[in-house]
């Protein structure tokens, strides 16, 4: 006898439902529950990733009419889908989170450009604009709201590892402790994250940064140093290297640095000077300067999942409900990127989710079944 199975269904076999239901007990998120359990709730906010539903509504209706998505996820009402995004506790879904996150950085392999520097993580923050009329628990303007997801992003392996949810109105700065937590790894975030007495830690406790200085910055120069090149060219054509140098940073009045840091000012192709500041001695100018430049990659993360994820509306108004979406879809990107892998040709991760979205429901012999064959019949 041959055994079938839905594409929906092979996704979620990445989930570790086992962890879900030991957290769900822990916290208490299925207790008087009679229907539309903690495990629903994840199919159908993955679910709702995938298909990009503009409403709760739309996803009720979606789940309530479809008889294959009924097979596996339970069909539940608007009013019931609604009450628990706000009451679940969002926390529930974290630990499986953490484990499809923690798959992803174990497996696959990193650019051979960029395995000379061991870890890299990409650090920056996003921001959610809402309505105020319906979020006025995240106003940080008087005509606006909003969330900021500020975000650490490994390099290596193209997956956020770790990310803090505030009020729009934080600046980066309040999540810096939270995301450079590990030492012997470089840590790459732009300007709007310096601080001077932070960096004297991070060095102290040899955690290691590139970052872009203000242009207005007080800078006390030590030493000049030879501006050194990589034996292969790693930034674009037209980019020049200006200098490379010891410098003190900050004013005696305010607060100087007590370390010393390198100072790498480069051109760019259109006229644009720039300029990296490190705590990483041994590193070509050049090594420098292009570690800043792949702070880039998280750039697209954000733009990735803003359009091709559900990151830019949300289903519910209270924080629960949001931390939900953003957590759920997370979880979403870090299977496709499971997934990824899998495919024998070469292809995008957009062209991954879109094949998926086409092929949602679509039926393969379980025995037989290889993820290359979404792009067959999509």
């Amino acid at each position: 006898m041959v055994d079938y199975i839905k594409l929906f269904d092979k996704i979620i076999e990445f989930i570790n439902w086992d962890t879900l239901k030991h957290t769900a007990f822990k916290l208490n998120t299925d207790n008087k529950v009679s229907k539309f359990f903690t495990k629903d709730h994840l199919k159908s906010m993955i679910y709702h990733h995938i298909s990009q539903k503009d409403s709760l509504r739309d996803l009720s209706f979606g789940i309530s009419m479809s008889s294959k998505l009924k097979e596996t996820v339970a069909s539940v009402s608007l009013s019931t889908l609604s009450y628990h995004n706000n009451k679940r506790n969002y926390e529930v879904f974290l630990p499986v989170l953490y484990e499809l996150i923690n798959k992803v950085l174990s497996t696959g392999s990193v650019n051979e450009s960029l395995k000379r520097f061991g870890s890299i993580k990409l650090i920056d923050s996003t921001t959610i604009s809402m309505s105020l009329n319906l979020y006025q628990w995240a106003l940080f303007r008087s005509t606006k709201a909003g969330v900021k997801i500020h975000t650490r992003f490994d390099l290596n392996k193209g997956i956020p590892d770790a990310f803090v949810v505030t009020n729009a109105v934080e600046h980066d700065k309040t999540a810096m402790d939270s995301l450079i937590d590990s030492r012997h790894c470089i840590y790459v975030f732009d300007k709007g994250y310096l601080d001077y007495e932070k960096f004297d830690q991070y060095t102290k406790d040899e955690k290691y940064f590139v970052t872009r200085l203000k242009h207005n910055a007080v800078v006390t120069e030590v030493e000049d140093l030879k501006i050194s090149y990589s034996y292969e060219r790693l930034l674009d054509v037209g980019t020049k290297i200006i200098c490379d140098k010891i410098v003190k940073l900050g004013s005696k009045y305010t607060y100087q640095t007590k370390q010393e840091y390198r100072l790498i000012k480069i051109v760019d192709k259109t006229g644009k000077e720039l300029t990296f500041i490190t705590n990483i001695d041994d590193l070509l100018s050049e090594e420098i300067a292009f570690l800043y430049k792949k702070r880039w990659e998280i750039e697209l993360f954000f733009k990735w999942i803003k359009q091709n994820l559900k990151f830019k509306t949300f289903v519910g108004r209270s924080l629960n409900s949001v931390m939900i979406q953003i957590i759920t879809g997370i979880m979403t990107f870090a299977v496709f990127k499971l997934i990824e892998p899998f495919i024998q040709t070469k292809t995008t991760l957009i062209e991954i989710k879109r094949a998926i979205k086409a092929n949602l429901f679509e039926i393969y012999e379980a025995d037989k079944f290889n993820w290359s064959y979404i792009f067959n019949s999509s």
